[in-house]
């Protein structure tokens, strides 16, 4: 008797199994790459994935610890698990732990706990570590060097600015026009009180400059001036520097007092507000309100007085509509609000800002300049100065090492960058001024780009990269462009 069975679904079934086992061995080795340590568990705590990072952290191998019970590879209880913790409770967990390896070196590890859910049942947890043991050491050399500057002696003679760490005054900033005139005016007005105020302009505008200043013209300026740039660090180390910590918040944690405590009675300037991130923003301006700080692992309220100064480099509306800036800290910090002109909207201040920079690196470098030669002055009131002030101080001071006997600075002396703007300004106003309209507009538009896309190709020696740079737009927008207009 023959039997005939069709195995056509069970075969089916093998090869989607083979298929679903290839694809999570793949995802191991994309996750085996991954930087950050990874651990997964199942909702029975068994241990499903261990990548090669948190094997490294922990200086555990893999393969020994998955599928066995979380507690049983690191002898822990379940109250003291927050792999464990986070699955019971159906909360994230963050959390920071220093251990030493076997060769005695200190890892600090920032991790962070998260239950997983499928639909609306718990299927296991996960736990993302990331090393920062180079970044908390740079944080606490960073302190340290405060405290040192704080405590070391100076002089009698020395003057109040370099007590205060800092060095602006209002006479510092260089200006001609009515524009940044009123800009000026109101921050003086603004170092009467002890308000918070908000500073937003583009980089190189002078932002920190007008911070200086203004703690400089206060009561407060016998005090401490602090900055720090929120941009710099991490949001646990930032958390850690500005409001302290204390020992046995975690392992290998100390007593420290953090940027708040050490501006008492002075200013905090917090430099880029907008990169921080929107949790400790929220912790921030709780500490605004309450004028109390809390340092982290303590219940102890220190009250605290400080005045904040923040810096932005985006208008402040834009920050809270693409989420970078809480709207309530907008309004807490804001009671003052500082825009500083752009360089391009003030261009009356040119000229002072060229001859101050002249006069000041002039004598540094050791040349006798007086100033531009007539075409290059043109130049700098046409061009659009997207480093705003720092761009021309830093432009200035690139000529001035490049000129021998001239007494002007002349376009011989310009970097490479700006004498192809030049090329450029002047191929566009040639244009406008030879050419007949014989088109359409977007006829004559394409005409033009056409022009300046091979002028600019010519000048980089045909590098599209180089090129692309200097009109502004992207190397593949470029090679588009390229295309569509038959540039060969």
């Amino acid at each position: 008797m023959l039997i005939l069975k069709d195995i056509t679904q069970t075969q089916q079934l093998n090869l989607q199994i083979q298929e679903m086992n290839k694809t999570r061995q793949l995802y191991d080795v994309i996750l085996d790459q991954v930087n950050d340590g990874i651990c997964v568990i199942d909702e029975h705590g068994f241990i499903l994935f261990y990548n090669r990072t948190a094997g490294e952290l922990d200086t555990l191998e893999p393969d020994a610890v998955k599928n066995k019970r979380a507690q049983d590879i690191w002898n822990l209880e379940e109250n003291t698990s927050t792999l464990l913790t986070s699955l019971k409770t159906g909360r994230t967990l963050n959390h920071r732990e220093t251990h030493f390896s076997s060769n005695g070196q200190a890892i600090t590890v920032l991790a962070r706990t998260t239950p997983l859910f499928l639909g609306g049942h718990k299927a296991g947890a996960i736990e993302i570590s990331r090393n920062i043991s180079k970044e908390k050491k740079l944080t606490e050399t960073i302190m340290d060097l405060q405290k040192q500057s704080k405590n070391d002696s100076l002089p009698t003679s020395a003057i109040s600015s370099v007590k205060n760490n800092t060095r602006f005054r209002f006479e510092n900033i260089i200006f001609s026009s009515r524009e940044m005139g009123h800009t000026v005016e109101q921050a003086r007005r603004s170092a009467r009180s002890s308000s918070n105020i908000l500073i937003s302009g583009e980089t190189g505008t002078g932002k920190e400059l007008f911070a200086q200043s203004i703690h400089n013209e206060s009561p407060r300026k016998n005090k401490p001036f602090i900055a720090q740039n929120c941009a710099a660090l991490p949001e646990s180390l930032l958390e850690s520097l500005l409001f302290g910590t204390t020992s046995g918040s975690f392992t290998g944690a100390v007593d420290r007092p953090g940027l708040f405590e050490q501006a008492h009675g002075g200013t905090l300037l917090l430099d880029e507000i907008n990169s921080m991130s929107t949790n400790l923003q929220a912790k921030l301006l709780r500490v605004l309100q309450e004028r109390t700080i809390q340092r982290l692992g303590s219940s102890k309220l220190i009250e605290n007085d400080v005045r904040v100064i923040a810096t932005t480099n985006e208008e402040p509306l834009n920050a809270i509509s693409n989420g970078r800036l809480r709207e309530d800290l907008f309004y807490r910090l804001g009671v003052v609000n500082l825009v500083i002109p752009p360089l391009r909207y003030r261009k009356d201040d040119i000229r002072v800002l060229v001859d101050h920079f002249i006069a000041k690196h002039a004598k540094a470098l050791d040349v006798n300049v007086h100033g531009l030669e007539k075409d290059v002055y043109q130049f700098f009131m046409n061009y659009h100065w997207p480093g705003n002030v720092r761009q021309l101080e830093h432009i200035i001071e690139g000529c001035l090492n490049l000129v021998y006997e001239e007494e002007e600075i002349s376009y011989d002396h310009l970097p490479s960058m700006l004498k192809n703007n030049i090329v450029q300004q002047e191929l566009i106003a040639d244009d406008l001024r030879s050419t007949k309209q014989t088109g359409t507009l977007p006829e004559e538009l394409e005409k033009l780009e056409r022009k300046m896309i091979t002028q600019t190709l010519k000048n980089t020696f045909g590098n599209i990269t180089k090129a692309g740079e200097e009109l502004g737009i992207s190397r593949q927008n470029l090679n588009y462009k390229i295309k569509k207009l038959q540039i060969y």
